[in-house]
């Protein structure tokens, strides 16, 4: 189990490292620590999704 996580680690590691180089860095950090999500307390419209 602990190999595991630490294959986890690296392959974690390798993923951020490769993003990095391509998308923007505070990108790359809402991505890793996103914001903004969750439920609101009193939302004042409502979305709905059509499509297949």
């Amino acid at each position: 189990m602990e190999n595991e996580k630490e294959i986890t680690e690296i392959m974690l590691g390798m993923v951020y490292e490769k993003a990095k180089k391509i998308y923007a860095e505070n990108l790359v950090d809402h991505g890793i620590n996103p914001r903004n999500y969750g439920i609101m307390n009193h939302p004042d419209g409502y979305g709905k999704i059509t499509g297949s």
